[in-house]
C-alpha cells in the first residue's frame, strides 16, 4: 500500500522549518546589560569575570525558535523572550550548518547567558556534529541525493560509531531508497544509542509499513505520538495504519462468516 505524501517527506526539513533569524531585540540589550554587571564578589578574579566581557555583534542575527504552526507570520521582535532566542542557538549550534563564525558566537552568547550549560555544549562538540562529513550528509540528503549521501554517512558512522545522530542519517537515506529492512536496522540502532525521538519512531514505523509489520508500526507511531502530540506526520501515518488494521479485521470477519 503506498505512503501518503506527508510520510515520504525528509523530517529534517520539518525541524529547519522552526527556526528563523532576527535582529536581537532591545529588551534582550537591556537584560544582557543588566547580566553584565559583575558580582561584587567576583570583580578581583578574573577568570570568572570573564563570563562578563560578552558583547553583542549587530551584525549577526540571532536564531529563534517558533512554534511551527506560527512560520510565515509576522513577528513582533519585543515579543521574543531570551528563552526562545538560547533554544535558537542551541539547535543552531547542535545542527552546525551555518557559518562557524556565527556557530562561535552562538556559543558565546549561550555561555554568557547560561555558563552551567558548558557541559552540553561540549557535549554537542564532542558528538562529530560540527564534522564537514556529517553537514554534507544531511545538504545531500535534503536534496533527495539518497545514493550518494550514503558514503558520506557510512564515513561518519565510521568516525563517530557512537554518535545515533549518524544511524539516523543512514536510516533515513535507506529509507529514501526503499530499503525498508536496511533501514529499519539503522533506525533501532538510533533509538539503542539514545535517539528514540519521536522523528526516528516515525521514521521507523514507515519502514515497519512498507515490510507489512503494521502492528509494529502501529506501537511505534503511538510511542511518536506521546512524545509529539501535535506532529501532523506522525497523526496521518497512525490514520493509515488504523485504517489498514479496520480493512482487515472486516475481510477477516468477512471471509469466516
Amino acid at each position: 500500500m503506498p505512503l501518503p505524501k506527508s510520510a515520504q517527506e525528509g523530517l529534517c526539513a520539518h525541524e529547519k522549518k522552526r527556526i528563523i533569524f532576527l535582529p536581537i531585540p532591545e529588551s534582550c540589550h537591556r537584560r544582557i546589560d543588566a547580566l553584565r554587571q559583575v558580582p561584587e564578589g567576583l570583580q578581583n578574579r578574573p577568570e570568572d569575570e570573564a563570563q562578563y566581557v560578552f558583547q553583542i555583534n549587530p551584525d549577526i542575527p540571532v536564531p529563534v525558535e517558533i512554534p511551527e504552526d506560527e512560520t510565515g507570520k509576522k513577528i513582533i521582535l519585543e515579543n521574543l523572550s531570551m528563552e526562545m532566542i538560547l533554544a535558537g542557538m542551541l539547535k543552531v549550534i547542535e545542527d552546525g550548518e551555518e557559518r562557524q563564525e556565527w556557530i562561535e558566537y552562538y556559543c558565546r552568547f549561550v555561555l554568557f547567558l547560561r555558563p552551567d550549560i558548558m557541559a552540553e555544549i561540549k557535549k554537542i562538540r564532542d558528538s562529530g556534529l560540527e564534522d564537514e562529513s556529517y553537514k554534507k550528509a544531511v545538504t545531500l540528503l535534503r536534496e533527495g541525493k539518497a545514493e550518494e549521501g550514503l558514503d558520506v554517512i557510512r564515513y561518519f558512522i565510521e568516525r563517530h560509531p557512537m554518535v545515533w545522530n549518524g544511524w539516523f542519517l543512514l536510516g533515513w537515506a535507506l529509507r529514501l531508497l526503499g530499503r525498508w529492512a536496511d533501514g529499519e536496522a539503522a533506525f533501532r540502532k538510533t533509538i539503542e544509542l539514545g535517539g528514540g525521538g519521536s522523528d526516528t519512531r516515525n521514521e521507523l514505523a514507515i519502514c515497519l509499513m512498507e515490510n507489512r509489520d503494521i502492528t509494529g508500526a502501529k506501537r511505534e507511531l503511538e510511542t511518536a505520538l506521546k512524545l509529539d502530540p501535535e506532529n501532523e506526520k506522525i497523526i496521518s501515518n497512525l490514520q493509515v495504519v488504523e485504517k489498514i488494521i479496520l480493512e482487515r479485521t472486516h475481510t477477516e470477519a468477512h471471509i469466516n462468516s
